[in-house]
């Protein structure tokens, strides 16, 4: 199959891969992972949403806040210029150091569920099943208020409860765990 992005230039695809490559085992911070707006405990296998960002000129995603499954989370409707942010779902994992006898919780089976490129203040939502590629563009087009992306905390849930099919699980790739 030919390269549909032109030389010198990198595909949407690519772009969009290599972010959920980088959310893979990301921390959630030290210590015990928390809710952002009610505190209540995250635990080892629950779902979560992630709000990352990635300011222009910088390399890594950082992580804003997490989210548990609570459905009266909200998530931002606006977004900052200059900062390209996702909205991912995923489970939290553990990542541990036996040496120095230190853990960590960790975002497992990062999907990224909306978009906002650095050079908008809107946000575009990948729905469920299709391609990140028609979608995660850094050229938006302005949803109505109607069709505004909220992601459901219960869907979440849902996803993480899905089969392993073609799934990335973990920090690895196929069957490592």
């Amino acid at each position: 199959m030919d390269e549909s992005a032109p030389v010198g230039q990198e595909s949407i695809d690519d772009r969009l891969l290599e972010d959920i490559y980088q959310l893979i085992g990301i921390s959630l911070g030290e210590g015990a992972a928390t809710c952002q707006v009610c505190g209540s405990p995250l635990h080892e296998g629950d779902a979560v949403v992630v709000y990352v960002f990635r300011p222009a000129g910088e390399v890594m995603f950082q992580v804003g806040y997490v989210l548990c499954g609570d459905e009266a989370h909200e998530l931002p409707e606006e977004y900052t210029l200059g900062v390209r942010e996702l909205v991912v779902e995923g489970r939290i994992g553990v990542c541990s150091d036996g040496a120095m006898q230190s853990s960590w919780p960790v975002l497992l089976d990062p999907e990224v569920m909306q978009v906002s490129a650095a050079a908008t203040k809107s946000v575009r939502k990948i729905p469920d099943g299709e391609s990140p590629a028609n979608v995660a563009s850094d050229v938006e087009v302005p949803e109505t208020p109607e069709a505004r992306a909220k992601v459901s905390l219960g869907e979440a849930r849902r996803r993480a409860s899905r089969p392993d099919d073609d799934v990335v699980r973990g920090l690895f790739w196929g069957d490592q765990r």
